[in-house]
């Protein structure tokens, strides 16, 4: 009995911090929503190049996926020894780090700070906002795993694994040649950045007028366009601000 009971005592004290404490203030149960990221077109293998240059970005579309951002930010740790061959330690940081400051950019309430490395290899529930590579095996570009308290509003913490089995790069965008990653790679960048989006608690746009946005649920190799937001996104991550 007293085993049981200590052991419900550390469950709690888990969730506890977890919830920043708020679990001691609410009864509701932590949920999870998992975001699959899809090449476009869905599904199908990429064989070639299929990004489009920029023409519809100024769509005022988006959608909350249901949860907000803590007032104090995330802090997020990198699993650097998942990483692709080709790509080093610095130009991953670098990515990463670009693709949050896109969204603290168009919003100054969203804080996000690099909390070191991890050996996180799988998406679960401790206490680490963890981002890695991994043998993914389906058709997904990435994964974001979000748990959150559905009737607070309150994010809990987040995942995101990129799909090793890919063809990975970085390349800088300058805002004007938006296919011009290298071609049958994902750019990094580009990618992370409409992941982060579901970190914030934006939901995937999946309408074809929605193409250009960052938040749209498809990506192609090449592509840099998500590096940048269109009015949508930007829209969106004003609505939601913690």
């Amino acid at each position: 009995m007293f085993r049981k009971i200590v052991l419900s005592i550390s469950i709690f004290a888990i969730l506890f911090l977890f919830s920043g404490g708020a679990a001691s203030a609410s009864n509701d149960n932590i949920k999870l929503k998992v975001f699959v990221h899809y090449p476009n077109p869905h599904g199908k293998p990429v064989a070639v190049d299929t990004c489009s240059i920029t023409s519809g970005d100024q769509v005022n579309d988006w959608a909350w996926a249901g949860w907000n951002m803590p007032a104090s930010g995330l802090s997020y740790k990198i699993n650097f020894a998942t990483k692709p061959k080709n790509l080093a330690n610095e130009q991953i940081n670098g990515a990463i780090s670009a693709s949050f400051a896109t969204w603290t950019t168009a919003d100054s309430n969203q804080i996000f700070s690099n909390g070191g490395t991890t050996t996180a290899k799988s998406a679960k529930l401790d206490a680490t906002n963890a981002i890695f590579f991994k043998n993914i095996r389906s058709s997904a570009i990435a994964i974001t795993y979000i748990w959150y308290y559905p009737t607070t509003g309150q994010l809990v913490e987040t995942d995101t694994i990129f799909n090793k089995l890919y063809k990975w790069s970085t390349t800088f965008y300058d805002g004007t040649n938006d296919c011009g990653g290298v071609s049958g790679t994902y750019d990094l960048q580009n990618i992370a950045t409409h992941e982060f989006g579901h970190w914030i608690g934006l939901d995937d746009l999946y309408n074809s007028i929605d193409q250009d946005l960052t938040m749209y649920g498809y990506g192609d190799t090449a592509e840099l366009k998500k590096d940048s937001l269109g009015l949508g996104d930007i829209t969106g991550v004003l609505a939601i601000a913690p």
